[in-house]
């Protein structure tokens, strides 16, 4: 039966929502991937739809010149938000003929709000009737799911309808989803919540994802009030753009929380694993030894603290950015609520605010004060460890100033060793000396080993005498001369 079912008037918009910025590459530097969006929606959906205005989509934003991405075009735009030449108003297609000879409109909006990328792309059939089955026509070879979009915040496609034959709207909602997706998705597309926006029953789908690039996020929407599209008016769709793009920019943080933990988590094992090691070096009785493994220690524990330090500080940021995120959903659910008629019931969208709120930010907390917890437990063991160097360093000091100073204190004795023989050889040798030139005295007059004392002193004697005396007043005089050379000229 479901083959048989019927719709009027579908269209599919797509919302994909793309960093433009990149925080780890610096403050407000362009990502590297930044273009992807436009050039896959140039190349993958103008090509499978064949609409010359997509494919040339390049030529129609500001962030590109002569075909090359140029995201300076944006700063000196006066209105960088809108990427779109000439005034940034949205660019419409020449329809599309299809099967039956059924026109095809479609439209698509380029934006940039703040660091992301939006796009609102949208196909639809205006007067036609068709079976639930043909709405692979909106969506061929998959050219609107996530994996051929590959935005990096995640997209959200809203399909639109009004119900022609059918047995309830839940069970047309589920084969349309089923229609639009048809074997393209990994992950297969759940139904998930229900509500009611203006008059008329909305349905969520998501297929969950863990990587938002592959994350398909379906709304439904079938028309039961014949006026609902009165009240989507271009205000309901700036809000519910900016909902959606905080939807995603929730989905995106929480995911990467979840990665920077589980990394941060990992560098709490290695330092763990480091630990046990500190009792080992603490054996070593070679305190040279022990001192160098104490600071390769030190060294490979305060690099792992570093790269811990900076997995925390960006948990906190994403931390923030989701808590903005959580703020500025909650002012688009609230405008969008203010538009709502009697009957409406948006509490599915509630609820993923709810769930932002006391879940994700309440895991992060949780999260952030184990590994704060953790945090103060390594750097109190860099602090004992840091010690540690810092006494076997003194003690080292210690010790190899006692070494030097004994080495110094037989260099010393060695010197005046030294000093002694060389005082004992140069006495000996002058001493030979004054004696061989006294010598021939003693043969031209001869010794009297009886003493005179009225005679003069034997000229050997006095030759020894006075070449002793000599030599003292020499030496003192040079002594004098060298203490006055250090006084005038200093070192």
């Amino acid at each position: 039966m479901s083959q048989e079912w019927q719709i009027k008037n579908p269209s599919i918009s797509l919302y994909p929502f793309h960093l433009r910025d990149d925080r780890d590459e610096g403050y407000k530097q362009v990502a590297k991937n930044a273009q992807i969006l436009w050039e896959n929606l140039a190349d993958n959906v103008g090509k499978e739809f064949n609409i010359n205005e997509l494919k040339s989509l390049r030529d129609q934003l500001i962030c590109y010149k002569n075909g090359v991405y140029y995201p300076d075009g944006e700063e000196e735009n006066l209105t960088p938000e809108k990427l779109l030449i000439p005034d940034g108003k949205t660019l419409k297609f020449q329809p599309i003929t299809q099967p039956d000879n059924q026109k095809l409109d479609g439209s698509i909006n380029a934006l940039r709000v703040q660091d992301t990328y939006i796009a609102d792309l949208t196909f639809c059939y205006k007067d036609v009737t068709i079976k639930v089955a043909d709405l692979t026509r909106l969506n061929p070879e998959g050219c609107l799911l996530p994996k051929a979009i590959q935005p990096s915040l995640g997209q959200t496609l809203l399909f639109y309808a009004a119900p022609a034959v059918y047995d309830t709207y839940r069970k047309l909602a589920d084969e349309s989803v089923k229609a639009f997706v048809q074997d393209k998705q990994p992950q297969s597309v759940d139904f998930r919540a229900e509500g009611k926006l203006f008059g008329s029953p909305i349905f969520e789908y998501d297929s969950r994802e863990d990587d938002v690039r592959q994350r398909c996020h379906i709304l439904v929407w079938l028309q039961e009030n014949p006026r609902t599209l009165e009240f989507a008016t271009s205000t309901f769709n700036f809000y519910l753009m900016n909902l959606l793009c905080s939807r995603a920019k929730i989905v995106f943080m929480y995911g990467e929380t979840r990665k920077k933990y589980r990394k941060a988590q990992q560098i709490v094992g290695e330092l763990e694993k480091k630990l046990p090691d500190l009792d080992a070096i603490e054996s070593e009785q070679n305190r040279q030894v022990k001192l160098q493994k104490l600071k390769e220690l030190l060294a490979q524990v305060r690099t792992k603290m570093l790269a811990f330090a900076q997995q925390v500080r960006y948990l906190q940021e994403d931390r923030n950015t989701i808590d903005t995120n959580a703020e500025n959903y909650g002012e688009a659910l609230t405008r969008i609520r203010g538009l709502c008629i009697p009957g409406d019931n948006l509490d599915f969208w509630q609820k993923f605010l709810d769930l932002a709120e006391d879940k994700y930010q309440g895991q992060i907390e949780i999260d952030l004060n184990y590994l704060i917890a953790s945090q103060n437990l390594f750097q109190q063991s860099i602090s004992t460890v840091r010690g540690m160097v810092e006494i076997e360093q003194v003690e080292l000091d210690r010790e190899q100033m006692e070494l030097y100073k004994q080495q110094e204190d037989r260099e010393k004795k060695r010197s005046r060793q030294l000093e002694n023989i060389i005082f004992f050889v140069g006495t000996a040798i002058g001493g030979g000396q004054i004696f061989s030139a006294a010598y021939p005295l003693i043969k031209d007059t001869p010794i009297k080993w009886q003493p005179d004392f009225s005679l003069p002193l034997h000229p050997f004697a006095a030759t020894i005498v006075w070449s002793l005396l000599f030599g003292l007043l020499f030496g003192l005089l040079m002594l004098g001369i060298a203490v006055l050379i250090r006084k005038t000229f200093p070192r």
